[in-house]
């Protein structure tokens, strides 16, 4: 899964210096223009990850509309594909190979980061050049997906997703802990019978 993550990086990063030259001193004299990045240590790479978690992020949100529409019965009786079926494992393999690299990138790059940052991962994103806090806020949106998502839906993809859930539990930031602790809560207590009740008591 990591090393698709890397394709997806390396072929991200070739559509850009196709269009802004041979190397990164055309995008560094870009970000220095429009000030964006400046002041930043590695603002090319900071400037690669922002484009490209925002990229993942449009690919991730489109998928799960299509996964988890909201629909009437009529308006989905009209749709003469199916839509669910078609998105659900591209955007299954898109989410456990962001969580992975999240988890690969926080795990080795953590020391290095100011606890600051991650004050509020969803906003964490551009302030320094690793995977995991460029795609902080794409995280959190995946972990509100998944809280959201309808029982059979999570039951489906336990097997691949609890493993994952419980490293996340690890990393640094309290807004990743707190949705992963929702979705224990909401989605995996129900299966194992442990009561909304039984679970505020706690």
């Amino acid at each position: 899964m990591r090393e698709k993550t890397k394709i997806w990086h390396l072929h991200f990063k070739k559509r850009f210096f196709d269009q802004w030259g041979d190397g990164v001193e055309e995008v560094e004299a870009a970000l220095q223009g429009t000030g964006g990045g400046s002041g930043h240590r590695g603002s090319s790479k900071i400037f690669f990850l922002t484009q490209e978690a925002s990229a993942t992020k449009a690919v991730i949100l489109l998928l799960s509309k299509l996964y988890c529409p909201k629909r009437s019965d009529k308006e989905a009786e009209n749709i003469s594909w199916d839509a669910e079926a078609f998105s659900e494992p591209l955007l299954m393999e898109r989410i456990i190979d962001v969580l992975s690299e999240f988890l690969s990138s926080e795990e080795n790059d953590g020391l290095l980061i100011d606890p600051n940052v991650w004050r509020s991962a969803s906003e964490s994103g551009g302030q320094v050049a690793y995977f995991c806090t460029s795609f902080a806020g794409v995280v959190v949106d995946i972990l509100e997906m998944i809280l959201n998502l309808q029982a059979d839906k999570f039951c489906r993809h336990k097997a691949s997703l609890f493993p994952i859930l419980c490293s996340i539990v690890r990393v640094q930031s309290g807004e990743i802990r707190h949705l992963v602790s929702d979705i224990f809560r909401k989605q995996i207590g129900p299966m194992i019978q442990v009561t909304d009740s039984e679970q505020k008591a706690v």
